[in-house]
């Protein structure tokens, strides 16, 4: 067969290879678009529905307060039946509590207490052009609460009850509804009611503030009448066809809407529609010019170009092989909720003498991070080895020191080219947040704590593979919850630009210094841009590698920063405590109740004005006890110091703070002040 009847057969069947796989690959994105647009549509619909069960508990947790506060006043006011003008007290204290609450009453059935006539409500709230609190007896002819749709309700029911919305022009002159529960004597008889107003206006941030599209908007519906009492300014109307979704708040008489436009709601798929289109058409062009260029210099290929690519190939199957050996995500379930780990390994060649591993064991997180002497494959070949070395040591082995002993032996043993390696590893106990450690001659991590970011302060052991026989020191560090662990090898510290300078340590911290809001992934990122600009056109000069650790804390911990908003997080945090543990749910408002008051007086005055700080929370179930333990690093103050407050006193007379303490004491059964390691913990335990 002639040169060109050999050139045009090899043609044709190239041709029909290119031809094959345009088909294949239009097949393939005509598949894909279909999942696209199905799954699009699907999301769409999930994101508004996902938006709309976040507000409704935003709007819950506000009004749970409010029936918190009432259920615990409550129990005050059937403890105080002997003392009818303490009753003014406990209205105040629910006024004073809760930002919502325009007013409150403690009213009793006619004649309870003879010597105050037919009616007797305490009535406590703020006039509506007067921002003094006022207390008054309030029942009366002119205002027979016994006739009242709250005194009546609230008197039948055996839980509290919210009443349906209504416009109040009096001393609210709103819409609100009103909380009211029952009030017993000592013989189980139900005698009085404790009411609470609620202002609905004090809604329409959280329910305005619902905007998963540019022109969507939500209600607020009363679910016995279908009238709006919370919607959006008329300028957030639009026209157009609108699909609307509801979402009923349990026990309040109110249902939450959220009305989205089609043209917000699908105009994703729209775009996705037209760029897959476009895309199409681009890949069938570039897939044509593509064929046709490959054709064109099929033959200017030559013997060097075969023998070259039988190089190249075997470096990238040994590249292939090393990156295998690199973890790409944390195996175990619900892991991920405790940490989040990303790393990066960029040889300077096809292959390299860097290394970085870890894994789950135990509940425990185990990991190294390493840098061989020299480059290429000799440098490649001994990573390998001691990577095979770390993870069958460290299989049965917790102690690091105990794992560079025994790595360092072996490596030394077998090492005729002399050949050493850094390395640093260590084990983080994911229960406590303790970190044990061994440094064999490796950089020193970055720690990232409470805001301010500084080298592990440690002395580098030797480094392995020169001597048998080495002793390593382990080191301990406590983590807390949001504490990152920045390690890296000397290729991004002595990473140089075309002048020859050097990235350095202080770019690190400058850089690691941004770290503290952001995920591990991003870290690694924000790392890789900073060296990326500094060193500009040169050439890289060594392996790069790095490995960001972000410890999330456990389920049973929350991290709260000194901002009254992030007690939203509480109850959630609680109900999911409660749930896992098949604790019962009858305790948990009094837990919530005990919890707010004590982070409350942390939020508000452990830090200097102006000053972030955190407030964390664990929990933990012993056998029949539940135990809280509230810690902060903010300025000394044991609360259980603090006068207790005394009932029967007047508002004015009453120490500011007294109440809260006393209704921790009341709630729990044991409550205990530290202060320890420049924190303050406070411990409450409650039987259970």
């Amino acid at each position: 067969m002639s040169t060109n009847n050999l050139r045009d057969s090899f043609a044709k069947r190239e041709i029909r290879k290119v031809l094959i796989a345009a088909v294949l690959l239009i097949g393939v994105c005509a598949a894909y678009y279909l999942h696209l647009r199905y799954r699009i549509r699907i999301e769409a619909e999930h994101r508004a529905h996902h938006t709309l069960v976040q507000t409704e508990q935003a709007i819950r947790s506000k009004m749970g307060r409010a029936e918190t506060i009432a259920d615990a006043m409550c129990l005050l006011a059937e403890h105080s039946l002997d003392h009818p003008d303490e009753m003014y007290n406990i209205s105040s204290y629910i006024v004073e509590s809760t930002l919502q609450v325009t007013s409150a009453g403690v009213a009793f059935i006619e004649n309870y207490y003879p010597e105050k006539g037919r009616w007797f409500l305490a009535y406590a709230g703020y006039p509506w052009d007067s921002d003094t609190l006022v207390t008054k007896q309030l029942g009366g002819e002119t205002h027979d609460y016994l006739t009242m749709e709250w005194f009546q309700r609230g008197l039948e029911s055996e839980k509290g009850i919210w009443t349906n919305p209504y416009f109040d022009d009096g001393g609210g002159c709103g819409k609100m509804v009103t909380y009211a529960r029952a009030i017993k004597d000592s013989s189980g008889r139900r005698v009085g009611v404790v009411g609470v107003d609620f202002t609905l206006d004090s809604l329409a941030a959280i329910v305005q503030s619902v905007r998963p599209y540019p022109h969507s908007y939500s209600t607020l519906v009363s679910e016995l009448t279908g009238e709006v009492v919370v919607g959006p300014p008329d300028t957030d109307k639009v026209g157009g066809r609108c699909r609307t979704f509801s979402q009923s708040i349990e026990g309040k008489n109110l249902v939450l809407t959220l009305t989205i436009t089609n043209a917000d709601m699908y105009g994703r798929l729209r775009k996705a529609s037209l760029a897959f289109f476009l895309m199409a058409i681009v890949i069938f062009i570039s897939i044509s010019m593509i064929a046709h260029s490959s054709l064109k210099n099929l033959w200017l290929l030559g013997e060097e170009q075969h023998k070259n690519q039988r190089i190249e190939d075997e470096l990238a199957i040994a590249r292939k092989i090393q990156m295998s050996l690199v973890p790409s995500k944390i195996e175990g379930e619900g892991l991920i909720s405790q940490l989040d780990v990303s790393g990066f390994l960029q040889p300077a060649r096809f292959v390299g003498g860097d290394l970085y591993d870890y894994y789950v064991r135990d509940n425990k997180l185990i990991f190294c991070i390493g840098d061989i002497s020299g480059k290429g494959v000799p440098a490649a070949m001994l990573m390998s080895i001691s990577h095979s070395l770390f993870r069958a040591i460290s299989a049965n082995v917790d102690d690091p020191s105990h794992i560079a002993e025994t790595l360092n032996d072996t490596v030394s043993d077998n090492n005729p080219d002399c050949m050493f390696l850094t390395m640093f590893l260590g084990v983080i106990d994911l229960d406590s947040g303790i970190l044990t450690y061994c440094n064999a001659g490796h950089n020193p991590p970055v720690w990232i704590h409470s805001g301010e970011t500084k080298f592990i302060d440690s002395e580098p052991d030797m480094i392995m593979g020169i001597e048998k026989g080495i002793s390593y020191t382990t080191h301990q560090l406590q983590l807390m919850a949001g504490d990152t662990l920045f390690l890296y090898t000397d290729g991004l510290s002595e990473a140089e630009n075309v002048w020859k300078k050097l990235f350095g340590e202080q770019r690190i911290l400058e850089t690691a210094a941004g770290f503290d809001k952001i995920s591990a992934e991003e870290q690694i990122g924000m790392m890789q841009h900073a060296v990326r600009d500094f060193v500009g056109e040169a050439e890289q000069s060594d392996d790069l590698t790095m490995l960001a650790i972000r410890f999330q804390s456990c389920d049973n911990c929350l991290v709260l920063e000194n901002d009254i908003q992030e007690m939203d997080k509480l109850e959630p945090f609680l109900n999911d405590f409660f749930e896992r543990n098949k604790l019962d749910m009858s305790l948990l408002p009094q837990m919530d109740l005990a919890l707010e008051e004590a982070i409350a007086n942390v939020i508000m005055y452990a830090y200097p004005e102006g000053e972030r700080g955190t407030v964390e929370i664990c929990l933990e179930k012993k056998e029949n006890l539940l135990q809280t333990r509230i810690s902060d690093a903010g300025m000394p103050f044991n609360p259980l110091q603090q006068p207790e407050a005394k009932l029967a006193s007047s508002i004015e007379e009453r120490p500011i703070g007294g109440l809260g303490i006393h209704l921790i004491k009341e709630i729990m059964d044991e409550v205990e002040y530290q202060h320890k390691d420049g924190k303050n913990m406070l411990t409450m335990i409650r039987k259970i």
